[in-house]
Parts: C-alpha cells; sequence; structure tokens
C-alpha cells in the first residue's frame, strides 16, 4: 500500500466503522451495453479498473443522481481517451435505477478532518492519478467492504462503488428494468 503507517491506521479504524447502505442509485450505460443481464456484472470495471477498483476488481460503480451518472461515464471515457470520446447527444444511454442494501458501506468523507485523513482523501481524489485510490480498495475488498460512497472528482454528485466479490445477487437489484425492455421493444419495432 502506497500509505505511510499513521495512514494505515487511520484507514484500519475507518474500516471499522462501516455501516449499512440502503437506497437507490443509478448506473448509466450505453445503448450496447444496456442488456440487465451484464448492467451490475462488474466486467467493465474488471477488464478496465477505475477509481477505487483495480483492474481484475469486479465492481460497479453508481451515482446519486441519474445526470450524475451520465456525467461519470463521459468524464471517464475522456480519462481513459485522453479526450471525450463519447457525448450522451452523440452516444444515448441508459440509465438504471438500482436499489442498494449493502452492510458494510463507508464514506470518504466520514474518514475525518484530520491532517492524515485530508491527504489520504486528497491521493485517492486525484484527478489523473488513480494509483492511490486502487491501492485504498484493494484494503477495503479484501477487509469484506461491499461500498464506498465517495464525492465526484467531475464535480456535483456523489458516488457509490460496490465491491461484488464481498455482496449476494439481492443487494443489488435493478428496478427499472422492464420499463427499459418495454422501451427498447418499442425502439426496435420503430426501425424495422
Amino acid at each position: 500500500m502506497s500509505f505511510n503507517v499513521k495512514q494505515r491506521a487511520a484507514i484500519r479504524r475507518w474500516i471499522d466503522q462501516a455501516v449499512p447502505l440502503k437506497g437507490i442509485h443509478f448506473r448509466s450505460v450505453e445503448y450496447r451495453y444496456m442488456d440487465p443481464s451484464d448492467v451490475l456484472s462488474g466486467a467493465g470495471t474488471r477488464a478496465h479498473g477505475g477509481r477505487f477498483a483495480a483492474v481484475g476488481t469486479r465492481a460497479v460503480y453508481l451515482s446519486a443522481t441519474d445526470s450524475g451518472a451520465s456525467k461519470e461515464v463521459t468524464a471517464r471515457k475522456a480519462r481513459l481517451g485522453g479526450a471525450a470520446q463519447i457525448t450522451t447527444d452523440k452516444y444515448p444511454r441508459v440509465v438504471y435505477a438500482v436499489a442498494v442494501n449493502l452492510k458494510r458501506t463507508l464514506d470518504l468523507s466520514a474518514l475525518g478532518s484530520s491532517q492524515t485523513a485530508n491527504a489520504i482523501r486528497a491521493a485517492c481524489l486525484a484527478e489523473h492519478d488513480l494509483a492511490d485510490s486502487m491501492d485504498l480498495a484493494r484494503e477495503l475488498e479484501t477487509t469484506g467492504i461491499q461500498g464506498l460512497l465517495f464525492p465526484s472528482v467531475v464535480g456535483g454528485d456523489r458516488n457509490l462503488v460496490v465491491y461484488l466479490a464481498n455482496c449476494s445477487r439481492k443487494m443489488l437489484v435493478l428496478k427499472n428494468e422492464q420499463q427499459v425492455i418495454e422501451q427498447a421493444k418499442r425502439i426496435a419495432a420503430t426501425h424495422k
């Protein structure tokens, strides 16, 4: 882990404060990835990693709002490709409402306000460097943490990363799956 001894001790104390999280969060996906059976698979994160998830980690990113979910995906594509590879006007998206019911969740803002906590937070939220956030994620996943709330680096919303290795299937449930399927059928019927 890239954190010093004092920072690691603060992280261990924080992990002991995990709490349940229940509510609706949102996941934005491109049409080509809209199959409900894939939306919560974590396959994309396993292949590419991301903030608070190293490559090889099955995780799902959610946002507190539907608009925040789409903004995050656009910003992520820009970071990976060096320029905005997608925009929501050129590549329409489907936003899924996801019911979340986790038992062990942490909030990055609850880490505290000490100099040590602020240094950890700053390192993990560095705009273009994900190394520290990935190191923290390995520790969280190893200790059984199911989710981590963190502020959006692109502004405005709060995000949630869910570590699927620590969750059962019932902890994340698509709430608008049937509506998305029906809408896709209506769109397909008009293009025959």
